[in-house]
C-alpha cells in the first residue's frame, strides 16, 4: 500500500494531492476563462466570429494540455521538448507574419470596441480620407469614397488614426455655412437673407432653436458671416449646404449685397 502511494506521489511534480489540486485549479481556470472570452466574443457582431472562436479554443486547450503535462513527472520532458520545438516554430512564423498578426490584433480591437460599423461614414484625418465603411475584417477595413472608389486600409493604420464617425447616431447633425460680404453691404439684410433661406429649406431640421448668424472674421476685402444650422443626418447636411449656397447667392444678387473677390485695377 505504501509503495503504491509512493509511486502515485512520484508521478506528480509536487506529490499526488498537490498535483491533483493544481490540475483541478488549471481546469477550473480554463473553464472560467473560456466562458468569459466566449461570452465577450458572442456579444459583438463581426464577420469572422467563428474563426476567432476556433483560434480561442485552440490556444486555450493548448495552454491547458501543457499545464497539465507539466504536473506529471514522466510527461515533463515531452512537454519541454514540445514547447521548445513549438517555440522555434512560433519565432519563425512570428517573424514571417508579424504584420499580419499585428493587423489581426488591431482588427479584433476595432471589432470589439466598435468605433464605427459597416454603413458608417468616417474620416481618417491623418490620411485625408473620407468614405462609407463597406467591409470590416480582421486584417483590413474597406471604405467607399464619394467618388465611388474602394480603398482597403490595414487595420494597423486604422487603429493608430484619429477616426471621426460622421454618422454617429444622434437626434440631429450640426452644419455650418459661411459667406463673405463686402464692408459696404447691409449686414442685417445679409443675415436676414441667410436665415430665411435656411429655415425655409425642406432639409432644415427645426430643433426649436433659431438659426444664428455670427460674424467670425474681418478680412481685408470683406466680412465673414457664418450660419449654424441643423439637419437629421450627415447626408442632409451636405445637400442643405450645397443648395443654400446657390439660393443665398441669388438672393444676395437681388438685394444688392456684394460678395467680395480680388480686383486688379490697371492704369
Amino acid at each position: 500500500m505504501e509503495n503504491t502511494i509512493e509511486q502515485l506521489n512520484s508521478m506528480f511534480k509536487g506529490g499526488l494531492v498537490n498535483g491533483i489540486l493544481t490540475i483541478s485549479f488549471y481546469v477550473i481556470l480554463f473553464l472560467l476563462v473560456n466562458y468569459l472570452i466566449t461570452k465577450l466574443i458572442r456579444k459583438h457582431e463581426f464577420k469572422h466570429k467563428d474563426a476567432v472562436l476556433r483560434i480561442k479554443s485552440i490556444l486555450l486547450w493548448t495552454i491547458l494540455i501543457f499545464s497539465v503535462l507539466s504536473q506529471i513527472t514522466f510527461m515533463q520532458d515531452i512537454a519541454t521538448t514540445l514547447l521548445a520545438g513549438g517555440g522555434i516554430v512560433a519565432v519563425v512564423v512570428g517573424l514571417a507574419s508579424q504584420e499580419a498578426a499585428s493587423s489581426a490584433v488591431s482588427g479584433m480591437m476595432i471589432l470589439i470596441s466598435k468605433p464605427f460599423k459597416v454603413g458608417d461614414t468616417i474620416i481618417l484625418k491623418e490620411y485625408d480620407l473620407r468614405g462609407k465603411v463597406t467591409e470590416m475584417t480582421l486584417s483590413h477595413t474597406v471604405i467607399e469614397t464619394l467618388e465611388k472608389n474602394l480603398i482597403m486600409i490595414p487595420n494597423t493604420l486604422v487603429n493608430k488614426a484619429i477616426v471621426e464617425n460622421m454618422t454617429h447616431e444622434t437626434e440631429y447633425k450640426v452644419a455650418y455655412l459661411s459667406f463673405d460680404v463686402s464692408y459696404e453691404s447691409n449686414l442685417d439684410k445679409a443675415s436676414e437673407i441667410m436665415k430665411e433661406v435656411i429655415t425655409n429649406h425642406p432639409l432644415y431640421y427645426d430643433i426649436g432653436e433659431e438659426v444664428k448668424i455670427h460674424c467670425t472674421e474681418l478680412k481685408d476685402s470683406g466680412i465673414t458671416l457664418k450660419a449654424r444650422m441643423t439637419t437629421r443626418n450627415i447626408d442632409d447636411s451636405f445637400e442643405l449646404c450645397s443648395q443654400c449656397r446657390l439660393q443665398i447667392k441669388k438672393a444676395f444678387d437681388e438685394a444688392g449685397i456684394e460678395i467680395p473677390y480680388p480686383h486688379i485695377t490697371i492704369k
